[in-house]
């Protein structure tokens, strides 16, 4: 009976209509993203051997640098397999804003740095901070890149364009908001008047400004590069 029933389904064969909505070149950045974490932590780990943790909010806010890349990656996704889908991504889009200071955030965790020439340990948390900053900074513009895509897939190239310099100036307000101010994404739901408040208040603040423009222009400047090395192409004539 049991030879019978393999016999049976042996002559079926599993086949699937339309191609996967995920696959294994997709996820090709995220599991390269997701190493290099690894890495960092490692490096985390190793330092907590010799003497205490630098501080544990390096490794929250690596995670809290996910957040964007996810969120572009699901909206990259749907555009890329449904289309256009003008609600659906500005939704997304709202949510992706909300999580993406978090990513350039952590080149501000470099103040963690504590400098004495003579320990070994000053080089190990050089390196180890420099990296946090690294992969952090990759998830950051990564998700970026695919917002852009997915912007100009769904409206078009000039508003793909106007949305993506917009979103760098206020990275850099959302870093200000984290950095000085000490909020974090998650006000917007616990404290949002309060939240609101001292957004205002930043709106005329001499170092949000500063830091918004510069950080902004850091942005820029790594996703130009980033969009060049993806992107760009010489061909002869």
């Amino acid at each position: 009976m049991l030879k019978r029933l393999i016999d049976r389904l042996w002559k079926y064969h599993l086949s699937i209509a339309e191609p996967p909505i995920i696959t294994l070149e997709g996820l090709y950045p995220l599991l390269l993203l997701l190493l290099m974490s690894m890495v960092a932590l490692t490096y985390h780990m190793i330092r907590i051997q010799f003497k205490e943790a630098v501080d544990f909010s390096l490794d929250w806010n690596l995670f809290l640098s996910w957040m964007p890349l996810l969120v572009a990656f699901v909206v990259d996704v749907s555009v890329k397999r449904f289309g256009a889908l003008p609600l659906w991504v500005g939704v997304w889009s709202v949510v992706w804003v909300l999580f993406f200071p978090n990513a350039p955030y952590m080149i501000t965790d470099l103040v963690h740095l504590s400098v004495d020439m003579g320990s070994d340990l000053t080089y190990h948390d050089m390196i180890m901070l420099f990296f946090y900053a690294e992969v952090s900074l990759f998830n950051g513009l990564v998700s970026l890149y695919w917002m852009h895509r997915s912007w100009q897939k769904t409206y078009n190239k000039n508003i793909g364009n106007a949305l993506l310099l917009v979103s760098l100036p206020l990275a850099g307000f959302g870093i200000y908001l984290g950095r000085i101010r000490r909020w974090n994404s998650w006000d917007i739901l616990h404290n949002p008047q309060e939240l609101f408040n001292a957004i205002l208040q930043s709106l005329t603040d001499r170092t949000a400004l500063i830091l918004s423009f510069e950080f902004g222009l850091l942005l820029g400047i790594l996703y130009l590069v980033l969009w060049a090395v993806l992107r760009f192409r010489v061909r002869p004539r």
